[in-house]
């Protein structure tokens, strides 16, 4: 349910009973630090306790990986709740009752209910099914996959017998047809429009659960195939289960991921069974089909660092490129696991080992390099035809990163490898629409700087936005040198353009509540709100000012310089005289 569904008295009067110290207290231990609490992140691996909880002001925040929040998107990360299982959550423990929604949502409700209890059925059917005298074929053959009694339990591995509707007679005595129709595990007859049969039949089942361990939907691995038998079969999409928006085994990852501060991605049920026997328990799957936005999404909640583990020949194919390009465009690291040719981690892992297949998640490479070793063992690249393909392989990840500076580097490095000019690569970007050179006009336009959250240029603007708040007597030297539309990200812009022309702010008087009510973005209220959190002063901030006022005019020398070699139509050595003056002035300024 959308927060819109519950009425905002509601939420206040929830907000106004809870505190958000003994909330987080049941997840994690808070020690007394002055006004505030603090404890270990519970959301990377905090050796030093940096997470703090703010009573009189209901907020959390960890000053190493950076999330923050109040309550509900405490339970929303820690979790995995719903905006709408929180509240329910929070109200529940403080005697507020939400209304009801109405008759249409009390039957969807309803609905899905009855399917989440038929999918625990069919579970415990498959998983009986596996044990018993009618499937000692599909016992064996996971047992000769190597894989263990343990690990069967732990995925609740099942099988399904391949008679025409065994499972519709054994549901059928508690569900009605309707019910397992809505829930993927039959089919209608084309002949015969009355009858159903099986979805499934004959198959080792795998059981595919949302984050908080609820069977959503089937995988099925036919035993005996026939020529017209695909190899592997899916639940269709249902009520519950959306291959698009579901993960397998994020359930049992989730907690590893965390721990491990990244996830490996690799392609199907016995891949993922293999990697997670070796130790590898922070591996999770797409279902069935190439990564799509809702699985990019889903991965970004828990973690913002992928290794993938597909077999070489998938991970050279177009379609997994666009997924891979996908994770990239949101902003997560990309590393590639370098296979030999032909074998997926489940052949790797039983010809070689678990701790060989360990070392190789470890050596994982970055996803560009990945492509250019790639690229120079299949095809060479010291021959105009080799940089050439390399070039066309490489432009659409090198596209998708989404600040100049991550395009910078990676420019900068390709063009390294393949012994080609900078500007050649540059100029197959532009095509596709994603070129480095920027035009700079009177007016903000954000959008052409924008730099993804973390990004090195982002992380300068805020270092230098936490020294001007922290020294209003800075505030007058960086005006004089920059404007905001030397800011990248909008929030910083807002909160400059707030600090150069408030008076008073510009003469030494600065009240952070006061500051935090004159801005609206969220990236502004943050920047602030980590301040009022932090009880000590950095040292030496004059130095950390000076600091950052050199890198943001290098930056807008960069982009000048760009600027210049791109527009232009002037000859060469005009340009150099341009650049030449350029770069005096850059050493003539205060502060350099």
């Amino acid at each position: 349910m959308a927060r819109g569904s519950i009425p905002e008295n509601i939420i206040e009067d929830i907000k106004s009973r809870i505190d958000i110290v003994d909330i987080i207290s049941e997840y994690v231990p808070l020690k007394a630090a002055g006004k505030a609490f603090k404890g270990l992140c519970p959301f990377h691996d905090d050796r030093n306790p940096s997470f703090t909880v703010n009573r009189e002001m209901q907020i959390f925040k960890c000053f190493a990986c950076g999330e923050g929040g109040n309550a509900f998107t405490f339970l929303m990360k820690h979790e995995k709740m719903t905006f709408y299982e929180a509240v329910k959550f929070l109200a529940d423990k403080c005697n507020v009752i939400i209304p009801e929604t109405g008759t249409v949502d009390k039957a969807r409700d309803a609905a899905r209910d009855k399917l989440r209890e038929l999918n625990q059925s069919a579970v415990n059917y498959y998983q009986r099914l596996l044990m018993s005298d009618n499937s000692k074929e599909a016992l064996t053959y996971l047992k000769e996959s190597g894989i263990k009694d343990n690990i069967i339990d732990s995925f609740k591995l099942g099988f399904s017998l391949s008679s025409w509707d065994a499972f519709l007679k054994a549901a059928g005595k508690r569900f009605s047809r309707e019910v397992i129709f809505q829930g993927g595990f039959i089919k209608q007859a084309e002949k015969n429009e009355s009858r159903y049969y099986d979805r499934f039949r004959g198959r080792i089942m795998f059981p595919i659960f949302d984050p908080r361990g609820e069977p959503i939907g089937f995988g099925g691995r036919i035993l005996n195939p026939s020529e017209s038998d695909a190899k592997y079969m899916n639940s269709p999409e249902t009520p519950l289960y959306s291959k698009s928006r579901s993960l397998y085994n994020l359930n049992l990852a989730k907690d590893a991921i965390r721990k491990e501060g990244f996830a490996v991605l690799a392609e199907g049920y016995m891949d993922v069974i293999a990697c997670f026997q070796a130790g590898v328990h922070n591996v999770i799957a797409s279902l069935g089909t190439s990564l799509a936005d809702g699985h990019v999404r889903l991965i970004k909640r828990h973690t913002n660092d992928v290794v993938i583990a597909y077999d070489s020949d998938s991970a050279g194919t177009a379609a997994t490129s666009r997924g891979l390009d996908l994770l990239v465009k949101e902003g997560l690291k990309v590393r590639m696991i370098n296979l030999p040719s032909g074998k997926d981690p489940d052949d790797f892992i039983q010809e070689n080992g678990d701790e060989a297949f360990r070392n190789l998640v470890s050596g994982a490479v970055d996803l560009v390099d990945y492509k250019l070793n790639r690229i120079q063992e299949q095809v060479g690249i010291s021959s105009v035809e080799g940089k050439k393909e390399a070039v066309e392989d490489l432009v659409t990840t090198l596209a998708s990163f989404s600040t100049q500076l991550e395009k910078h580097e990676y420019v900068t490095k390709c063009a390294e490898r393949l012994s080609l000019e900078e500007d050649y690569i540059w100029q197959q970007l532009e095509e596709k629409g994603a070129g480095k050179r920027i035009r700079r006009t009177s007016e903000p336009t954000f959008d052409r700087f924008a730099v993804k959250k973390g990004g090195a240029r982002e992380a300068i603007e805020q270092r230098l936005l936490e020294c001007l708040i922290r020294h209003p007597e800075f505030i007058e030297r960086a005006r004089s040198q920059l404007t905001k539309e030397d800011f990248s990200n909008p929030g910083h812009a807002e909160l400059v353009e707030v600090l150069w022309t408030d008076g008073n702010l510009r003469n030494g008087s600065l009240d952070l509540g006061e500051l935090i009510n004159k801005c609206t973005s969220d990236e502004s209220q943050k920047i602030i709100s980590n301040l009022i959190l932090q009880k000590e002063t950095p040292p030496d901030c004059e130095a950390a000012f000076a600091g950052c006022m050199k890198k943001m005019r290098e930056f807008r020398e960069r982009e000048y310089r760009r600027s210049v070699l791109k527009e232009s139509s002037e000859d060469s050595l005009s340009m150099a005289k341009r650049l030449v003056e350029l770069r005096q002035r850059m050493k003539s300024s205060p502060d350099r």
